[in-house]
């Protein structure tokens, strides 16, 4: 299936996928139009509501079905000058690494995006600097989990070496909870689970629990250069870690942001990041320093890229996105005039959702600047391990002159929010 809108004065920046978010998706779209291009999304599926006027083209294909992707992207180069790939999800890194290859074109590279993808192999090329990595271990069979648990002991996580989202992170504070997380993730990735695990199925990792903060690292490697955007702190949930709020940039202490800004130089030069965004998840402690959970070869989700940065900076992330896949090097601001959060609006309890009510209320809050809804009344809620997503309704993004500010008018739009749950008969 395709649906062409051609824009054939424009050069084009091909996407292999956008953010479920409208509101995330119109960002990239709208970002590489101001650096003047058009794009062609090629995608599983095409979300609803696309803005048509940004678009120059609209493949159905499968990323992942490899053949017929590959052939699609030759397609599309016969028909529009590409000046560059793009990806805005784990899922589209190892894709668009390949359609970049293919076209000659500035990209991470096939083999770099296999280690940005699999959580044990970019661990495992990082095991010669111990000090930057929890204590981990392979998965795959049950004998695996009871010798990694073993050896490394407890506090742990297990985990999908594929996974994104937060989706399927279960912390282990003792044996017993060991078998019961080993048969779900087994069930989660295996032949007939989520097609983000199709090319890892079975596959886990077993790692000690970090102490510390939890923060992001935005940025961007260009010919080997390494570009830190900003550092976000993040606040997620107990005990699977759901991700519920994001402020950019970071209130750590200059000594704690040198750290993570060395953590993050040393992590892309080791793993061979060049010519991608990154979006770097980290825990700092003070006795330990910072210490990584792991990469991605692509721009920050949950509004930090589409939104945060630029809303604290001026200058929106993904435009800078867009100047790296075309290869040119990202422009920066001089200073950072304002702290932009996001919070998520959560499900109180599992069931049907009836309605939201207070969003106009949580929009007049001064400060806020978007409320999104993600589900609509209808819609069956489940919570983690259930689902690791559709607790989170909408959320709700905010700016001001300090980190405190933007807390307290998140604080004040959050509790106009209502959420009403019919419970599960």
């Amino acid at each position: 299936m395709t649906d062409r809108i051609h824009r054939a004065d424009r050069p084009v920046v091909i996407s292999v996928g956008l953010r479920k978010s409208p509101l995330e998706h119109r960002a990239a779209l709208e970002a590489a139009h101001r650096q003047g291009c058009s794009t062609v999304l090629l995608a599983a599926k095409a979300p609803a509501g696309l803005p048509g006027a940004l678009l120059a083209d609209v493949r159905i294909v499968d990323p992942h079905d490899t053949e017929t992707f590959d052939k699609t992207v030759s397609a599309v180069a016969a028909e529009h000058s590409v000046a560059g790939v793009v990806t805005w999800s784990d899922a589209g890194v190892e894709p668009a690494a390949r359609a970049a290859d293919q076209l000659g074109l500035p990209g991470i590279g096939p083999k770099v995006a296999r280690l940005a993808r699999n959580k044990y192999l970019m661990r495992s090329a990082l095991s010669g600097a111990p000090h930057l990595i929890p204590r981990f271990a392979r998965v795959r069979t049950w004998d695996d989990a009871e010798q990694a648990a073993g050896d490394i002991g407890f506090p742990a996580v297990l985990k999908p070496a594929a996974g994104s989202g937060s989706k399927g992170i279960f912390q282990l504070r003792e044996e017993t909870q060991l078998r019961p997380a080993f048969d779900e993730l087994t069930r989660m990735t295996g032949a007939d689970g989520d097609s983000i695990f199709r090319h890892d199925r079975g596959d886990l990792v077993y790692e000690e629990l970090l102490r510390g903060s939890e923060h992001s690292v935005e940025g961007f490697v260009h010919r080997g250069e390494v570009t830190i955007a900003g550092i976000t702190d993040k606040t997620t949930t107990e005990p699977f870690r759901l991700e519920l709020a994001h402020l950019h940039p970071s209130t750590l202490p200059s000594a704690a942001c040198t750290a993570v800004h060395t953590l993050t130089r040393a992590v892309v030069h080791a793993l061979g990041f060049d010519h991608c965004a990154f979006h770097l998840e980290c825990m700092y402690d003070p006795a330990s320093g910072a210490r990584l959970i792991e990469v991605a070869a692509r721009a920050g989700g949950d509004f930090i890229g589409s939104h945060l940065v630029g809303l604290a900076t001026g200058v929106p992330f993904h435009e800078n996105v867009i100047r790296i896949a075309t290869g040119r090097a990202p422009v920066l601001p001089r200073e950072q005039p304002l702290y932009a959060g996001m919070r998520k609006i959560m499900a109180p309890s599992a069931g049907k959702l009836l309605r939201i009510d207070g969003i106009g209320t949580a929009l007049g809050v001064p400060g806020v600047q978007h409320a999104v809804l993600d589900r609509t009344p209808g819609t069956d809620i489940r919570l983690p391990p259930a689902h690791f997503s559709s607790s989170a309704v909408g959320a709700l993004i905010a700016t001001g002159d300090t980190a405190e500010s933007v807390g307290r008018t998140l604080d004040t739009a959050s509790d106009a929010v209502h959420v009403e749950i019919a419970p599960v008969e």
